[in-house]
């Protein structure tokens, strides 16, 4: 698999951008975070390492990644997006907390076994998934099954 940085580059070429010096820190802090994040406490990450990035660029970097197919956006039930890679996932699913906003990721086969056959049977060629099942999550429910 090619890295971020090439994929993205590529990516800018065929769309009429340019992979600055900016971009590339910004992709490299990207692809270096492991989980979800916010695009809010990432600026606040980036500043507290020295780099002085407007909001724009950030905003502007996200949204090209995102694009390129190299991020993906998760949001909640109470609208906070939360942003992570995923560009060498061909899979991606996800359960949401509706309380506290946790993301947990789904990592099974057979789910993914059990779509291509679906898939295949009605005449569909995938892509890439990215499923996200909103609920309550293990601690948010004893929590209120405890209040009642």
């Amino acid at each position: 698999m090619k890295n971020p940085h090439k994929l993205f580059e590529e990516y800018l070429n065929t769309h009429e951008g340019r992979y600055t010096p900016q971009k590339k820190v910004i992709v490299e802090e990207i692809f270096k975070t492991r989980s979800h994040f916010e695009v809010e406490n990432f600026i606040d990450k980036l500043r507290s390492d020295d780099h002085k990035f407007s909001r724009a660029t950030v905003y502007r970097t996200i949204k090209q990644l995102l694009d390129a197919g190299l991020i993906q956006k998760i949001s909640t039930r109470d609208g906070k997006v939360f942003y992570e890679r995923n560009f060498s996932k061909k899979q991606h699913d996800h359960l949401i907390c509706n309380v506290c906003g946790k993301i947990l990721e789904i990592k099974e086969d057979q789910i993914g076994e059990q779509l291509d056959q679906m898939c295949q049977q009605m005449g569909f060629f995938p892509e890439y998934r990215s499923i996200h099942i909103y609920g309550v999550c293990a601690k948010c429910h004893k929590k209120r099954t405890a209040e009642k």
